[in-house]
C-alpha cells in the first residue's frame, strides 16, 4: 500500500521549493557572506542535493504505485543519501570552524 498519490505530488512540491533553490544558488557561486568559505557552501549545496534526491526517491516510485521491491530499494537508496548528507553537513561544519577559528563575530 502506497497511500495517496497526490499527498506525494504535494510532498515533492514541498521539497522542490524548500530544498532546491539554496544548493543551486551556491553551486551557481552566490555565495551568502555566512557562509564565505567556498569549499564549505560547495559541501553544504551537495548535502542539500542529496536530500532532496531522497524525497524525490521516497515519493516518485509511490506516486506511480512501484512494486514493493522497487519501493523497498528507493527508500534504502534515500537512507544512504541522508548518510551522505549528514557526513557532507558534518564535513562542512569542520572546514567552517577551521577557516574561522577565533568563532563567530
Amino acid at each position: 500500500m502506497t497511500g495517496n498519490p497526490a499527498i506525494h505530488a504535494v510532498v515533492l512540491a514541498a521539497a522542490t521549493l524548500l530544498l532546491l533553490p539554496l544548493p543551486v544558488m551556491l553551486l551557481r557561486g552566490r555565495v551568502p557572506e555566512r557562509l564565505r568559505n567556498r569549499a564549505v557552501a560547495r559541501a553544504y549545496a551537495y548535502a542539500m542535493l542529496g536530500l532532496y534526491v531522497q524525497a524525490c526517491l521516497n515519493t516518485v516510485p509511490r506516486m506511480l504505485d512501484a512494486p514493493a521491491g522497487l519501493t523497498t530499494a528507493c527508500t534504502a537508496a534515500g537512507v544512504g543519501l541522508a548518510v551522505a548528507a549528514a557526513v557532507l553537513f558534518m564535513q562542512a561544519a569542520v572546514r567552517g570552524h577551521r577557516a574561522n577559528p577565533e568563532g563567530p563575530r
